[in-house]
């Protein structure tokens, strides 16, 4: 496979890889959703909270498991077959080192929580790492090369297969060790897919690397490594202070509603980057194709997120039963929290595709330490005061200043980032007030009747304010234009 394919037509290329991908998408978010559903009817929250309490720390080590060289593979415009070998060894060395690092972590785990189950858990989550790290080169060629429809495919198949084994383990009894199994066998299948699919081979062994890809792979991973940790304290702290049983609650509304967040940010993400990366030195059009992208991203995300959040214990009581009620709060705080995410997670576009991984790991590190500072102020209420303490610090202490530092690295502007957000902000404050006016005989119903009038709510609010402003008219305007000219 060439390293370095021609320039594509952007608006061709653009349009067929969202289509694929949205479909795809559309179906491993449908799997998802399915698997939140059946284990939570074949596993007890004790079984979540197991795993929950040692996911964060085994997903914590194997963001080091290729160094951010994945990404530098994609965004430069030029790579060899000796800096791609070079970045093949070095993920696998890395790799391999992450399983042997959470393996000699297993005692010290068992040690924190008390429990000696954490041995087996530990251990058999370290496995997926080193899968992963030999997948990152085929995968990031697969990417490069713009190969969306057949990434699109391994991942609704990995996601499928992961299904399938976590909820046959589970349906024969094995607990806690079905939500191990199914990752594992994930990681196998798409390490499967990206060397059949790619055809890549290494060479001899090397583990000198390019200082330039090293310098970009190294500022991404410092950024991904306090961006995770940030993340996923709250379950460190939920499960040592709370218990498993509170944090299993947690991390089903964790899971329901911010996974199907970043299920549609990571393989926009992956169109994106590739895309932007190839036009980063012309300015305008760079900011036009972003803000373009992110108008479309917030009128299918933001009124989906608020009406989950307005319909908290109707959602909740709908797909998982009545014994899990306690997660309806903290899936309300949670979705005002993702109401800003699905614009603010494709700012890494920005910095990424314009080589300012370095800014992006300083954003990170503020981003980090104000996040975990949330978690320690609510940990005093539990799960339900860690999720609010988030959504609050996050629009009082980080949206603001990410809006200044995108506006100073440029072309998107800060008015553009806060411009889209607050549209649908406004949008979803006006369906809550028309919500709550509602005569209680239409929203009493049944649940299912409810949701699906917060949903015409949130959606004909978004849309008549979309038409509504000249900047957001305009933008959909366009899309529509590109849409059509390129079907023609």
């Amino acid at each position: 496979m060439n390293a370095n394919p021609p320039p594509p037509q952007f608006g061709r290329v653009a349009l067929r890889g969202g289509l694929v991908t949205a479909g795809a998408q559309g179906f491993k978010i449908a799997i998802q959703f399915l698997s939140v559903v059946i284990l939570a009817r074949l596993l007890v929250p004790e079984d979540f909270g197991l795993v929950a309490s040692v996911g964060p720390i085994v997903a914590f080590v194997g963001l080091l498991q290729d160094l951010g060289l994945q990404q530098a593979v994609i965004q430069r415009k030029e790579i060899d077959q000796r800096q791609l070998n070079q970045v093949f060894w070095l993920s696998a060395v890395v790799g391999l080192c992450a399983g042997a690092v959470v393996a000699c972590l297993a005692p010290a785990i068992v040690a924190f929580y008390g429990d000696q189950r954490m041995w087996g858990i530990t251990l058999a989550s370290a496995v997926p790492l080193l899968f992963g790290s030999l997948a990152a080169v085929p995968l990031a060629l697969m990417n490069r090369h713009l190969q969306f429809g057949q990434l699109a495919l391994n991942d609704t198949i990995t996601a499928a297969v992961g299904l399938l084994a976590t909820a046959t383990a589970a349906y024969w009894g094995l607990g806690y060790w079905s939500l191990v199994l199914g990752p594992a066998v994930s990681a196998v299948v798409a390490l499967a897919a990206g060397w059949l699919v790619t055809r890549w081979t290494p060479s001899w062994p090397n583990l000198k690397i390019d200082g330039d890809i090293f310098r970009f792979g190294a500022n991404l991973t410092g950024f991904n490594l306090v961006n995770f940790l940030s993340r996923n304290l709250d379950n460190i702290l939920i499960g040592k202070y709370s218990g498993a049983v509170e944090l299993g609650y947690y991390d089903r509304a964790y899971k329901l509603l911010l996974f199907p967040l970043q299920n549609i940010n990571q393989p926009l993400t992956r169109i994106m980057v590739p895309l932007l990366s190839r036009i980063h030195e012309d300015k305008q059009r760079f900011r036009d194709i972003y803000v373009r992208t992110n108008w479309l991203l917030a009128v299918i995300t933001m009124p989906g997120i608020a009406t989950l959040t307005l319909t908290s214990e109707q959602v909740v009581r709908l797909l998982f039963g009545e014994r899990w009620m306690a997660v309806a709060p903290i899936f309300a705080w949670l979705g005002i929290a993702g109401l800003m995410q699905s614009v603010s997670s494709t700012t890494g576009w920005i910095f990424i595709c314009q080589g300012k991984t370095k800014t992006m790991f300083h954003w990170g590190i503020y981003s980090s330490l104000t996040t975990v500072a949330s978690f320690i102020v609510g940990l005093h209420w539990g799960a339900i005061g860690v999720a609010a303490a988030y959504a609050i610090s996050g629009y009082a202490l980080r949206v603001p200043v990410l809006a200044a530092l995108i506006h100073r690295v440029g072309p998107v502007t800060a008015g553009d980032f806060l411009g889209i957000q607050g549209l649908f902000i406004v949008s979803s404050l006006l369906a809550w007030l028309s919500y709550l006016s509602l005569p209680a005989l239409l929203t009493s119903q049944s649940d299912l009747l409810t949701i699906l009038v917060a949903i015409a709510l949130n959606y004909g609010f978004a849309l008549a304010l979309m038409l509504a402003v000249p900047q957001s008219r305009r933008a959909l305007r366009a899309t529509l234009a590109n849409v059509a000219s390129n079907i023609g």
